[in-house]
């Protein structure tokens, strides 16, 4: 079993990519693998500041989507 991420980065709900999403989740829970996707178009994500925070193993300043979820 794999743990499988999906990040979407953008479009329309329920467009082409959604449903692609959708049918590939599917395909790979079928076959027992975990899926999680995160959806760009529900989410806050801010820019990198190159603080080099995560380069010496410290969570990242910025407060966003991805920095809640590394935590």
């Amino acid at each position: 079993m794999k743990n499988i991420l999906i990040i979407q980065g953008g479009g329309r709900p329920n467009g082409n990519t959604d449903q692609l999403i959708g049918q590939f989740k599917k395909g790979a829970e079928d076959a027992g693998h975990h899926v999680e996707i995160i959806s760009l178009m529900k989410e806050e994500v801010k820019g990198c500041l190159g603080c080099n925070a995560c380069r010496y193993e410290k969570p990242c300043v910025q407060k966003d989507a991805f920095g809640r979820r590394l935590r």
